[in-house]
């Protein structure tokens, strides 16, 4: 049977002796004889009596009570090393010291190493919920090369960032987190420019502690990413990084740094010889602090580097985002949780000639190396959107532009020209485009609030020269989301070269969806004809960093003049926009839209046939109905 009483007999009053310290500690604690030294240990630093600098000890002799009496348990060896071993029978005392050589696990916890960080103008700012556990690390002592003396200035809010948060070397990573920091602060209204400064300093890096191969999240920092995840909304996103930090250093160099305002003296300069570091001291990490920075002794504060526990954070090195090191199941989550987002933009200015009725332009894309790889990651799944502005404001003519994307082949852009008459021209355009993919790097979340998806639907040819689709998107009055399209051939042929298919979303009021509808002309014959087959992109923007970069326009409307939105009060880099048509009502009517520096207005286009489907509605509507905008996004607003 088990005896209760056991229990009560193993847990006597137990005096702690910590013979390291002058004058000797003394405390007094009941604890249980029967427990190993793993258990004891985490009894007392509950209890605040100890820390991971202290180890327990067994008393070897019966001379004394000095030091060489005793042999020092370790770390490794406590599970395996009962309290009733190790105390002395005749006080039931226990003895503990110091250990003389620096202890990883103190230092980590110590300075909090598993805790997120953010950047700021301020320094480093640690998360308040830890988000990792470290299982090991790897501890390298640093010689007489991490003793210099030298000089660092800055001049931009980039250099500032990154010398406040003690990052001195510099990579994509470091570059991400600092563009972040600016932005954090930037939002908060924290964006004041320092004069240029320059520091001298003195440093003393004493070891590197590199830990990133053995970082493991904490259940905590887990099921805050599954909630987020769960809850649909990326804004939880920006709440666990302002809860666990954004990032986390995976180097850490300890030691203690000075910095020294310069004296005003042109002459003045370090001195390799001299404990004068060239000027007064205006801040301190590690060491001893004194009582103030005017009693600052440099030898003195030098000397106290010695005791280990005086070392401070003195360098971060390969930081890494707090989401990257997740399981791989997690990360894919955020990922799909967060949406798209725009990899890269661009308008470039195009001329080409216009030699031949119906025949596009092929524009090629010249897309930067490090986009290219982003492409060839299935898991991004990027998509192209383009748009087209005719930069001379022609009267009789548009453009209209589709993306081609060739099964393993390079994407590229097809321009139209529409013409009334067939002249031959010279053709000056702007042209923008953008890839839209998932960040499968989780090291570059640089904004929660962008909200980017994307629907693909694919179109067989059909015997419509019109048709419509509900593209699933709930209507709400209060809440409508912007839908942009764009068709995307698969191939480039004479069966459908001189295609060009128009798009327009409407209000589907009856069933409470977005619709789309979309047709297509032919340039050649001069008639709307069957769709052929392709794919439509369908780009919904729900929310992004700047609420002015997206939205509706309406028309204007005059006597004279199809509906009309001037632009002409809009600076010129603002004037190559991606536009969709929107119909408040539903609607099959085929509109163009088209495009140029100073306005935007709609195009419908004639049939010859007089007997197709969409010869026998009516092709225009009505000025009383008033019921088309243009729906528009600026990725660089």
């Amino acid at each position: 049977m088990f005896d209760l009483t056991n229990i009560f007999t193993n847990n006597v009053e137990i005096i702690i002796q910590i013979t390291s310290e002058t004058p000797t500690k003394l405390f007094k604690t009941g604890l249980n004889l029967t427990d190993n030294l793993s258990i004891i240990r985490k009894e007392l630093k509950e209890k605040g009596i100890i820390n991971d600098t202290l180890f327990f000890l067994k008393k070897i002799a019966e001379s004394n009570n000095d030091d060489d009496d005793f042999s020092e348990i370790s770390l490794e060896n406590e599970e395996n090393s009962l309290l009733n071993d190790v105390i002395e029978e005749n006080n039931k005392t226990l003895y503990l010291k110091k250990n003389s050589n620096q202890d990883w696990k103190f230092l980590n916890e110590l300075h909090r190493l598993e805790y997120g960080c953010t950047m700021t103008f301020d320094g480093i700012k640690k998360g308040y919920r830890k988000a990792f556990i470290t299982k090991d690390c790897k501890m390298t002592e640093i010689g007489t090369e991490g003793c210099r003396k030298g000089k660092f200035e800055f001049n931009s809010n980039k250099d500032r960032m990154m010398m406040k948060n003690l990052f001195f070397i510099s990579d994509t990573n470091v570059e991400s987190f600092i563009n972040l920091g600016i932005s954090d602060e930037n939002s908060r209204n924290n964006n004041n420019i320092e004069p240029e400064i320059s520091h001298l300093y003195a440093e003393y890096g004493k070891v590197s502690l590199k830990f990133g191969d053995y970082l493991e999240p904490t259940t905590e920092f887990i099921n805050a990413v599954e909630d987020a995840s769960k809850s649909g909304d990326p804004a939880k996103f920006k709440k666990i990084t302002e809860e666990f930090g954004q990032f986390i250093p995976t180097e850490v160099t300890l030691g203690g740094r000075a910095y020294f305002k310069e004296n005003n003296s042109k002459c003045a300069r370090l001195s390799e010889a001299s404990n004068d570091s060239g000027g007064y001291c205006i801040y301190i990490i590690g060491g001893q602090q004194p009582n103030s920075l005017e009693e600052f002794d440099e030898k003195s504060w030098v000397k106290s580097l010695i005791d280990y526990k005086n070392w401070g954070c003195i360098e971060f090195r390969n930081p890494i985002s707090i989401f990257q090191l997740l399981p791989d199941y997690l990360r894919r989550k955020i990922i799909y949780s967060l949406g798209k987002r725009i990899h890269y933009s661009k308008v470039e200015n195009f001329n080409y000639s216009l030699k031949e009725c119906g025949r596009p332009v092929v524009f090629e894309l010249n897309i930067p190396s490090h986009i290219s790889k982003i492409i060839r990651n299935k898991d991004a799944d990027c998509n192209f959107f383009a748009t087209v502005a005719d930069a001379e404001r022609s009267k009789n003519e548009f453009f209209h532009c589709q993306i081609l994307y060739p099964p393993n082949g390079k994407p590229s852009i097809t321009i139209h020209c529409i013409q009334k008459n067939f002249r031959k021209r010279l053709c000056k355009l702007k042209i923008g485009w953008m890839v839209i993919g998932y960040n499968t790097d989780l090291n570059f979340l640089n904004d929660f609030n962008v909200q980017l998806k994307i629907i693909e639907t694919n179109f067989s040819s059909s015997n419509d020269q019109t048709m419509i689709f509900d593209t699933g998107l709930e209507y709400n009055s209060n809440n409508i989301p912007l839908c942009l399209g764009i068709p995307v051939l698969n191939k480039l042929d004479s069966s459908n070269e001189s295609l060009i298919i128009g798009h327009h979303f409407f209000n589907n009021q009856t069933k409470k969806e977005i619709g789309l509808c979309t047709f297509s002309y032919c340039l050649k014959n001069k008639r709307y004809v069957n769709l052929p087959n392709f794919t439509f992109y369908t780009l919904i923007i729900s929310n992004y960093s700047n609420p002015n970069a997206f939205g509706t326009i309406p028309f204007e409307h005059s006597l004279f003049k199809k509906p009309y939105i001037n632009l002409y009060n809009q600076p010129d880099n603002l004037n190559t926009r991606y536009i969709s048509l929107y119909s408040t009502k539903k609607s099959s009517v085929p509109i163009f839209i088209k495009q140029d520096v100073k306005k935007i207005s709609i195009k419908y286009i004639n049939c010859n046939c007089k007997t197709c489907s969409v010869c026998k509605k009516d092709k225009k509507l009505k000025r009383s109905e008033n019921s088309i905008e243009c729906a528009f996004f600026n990725p660089i607003y």
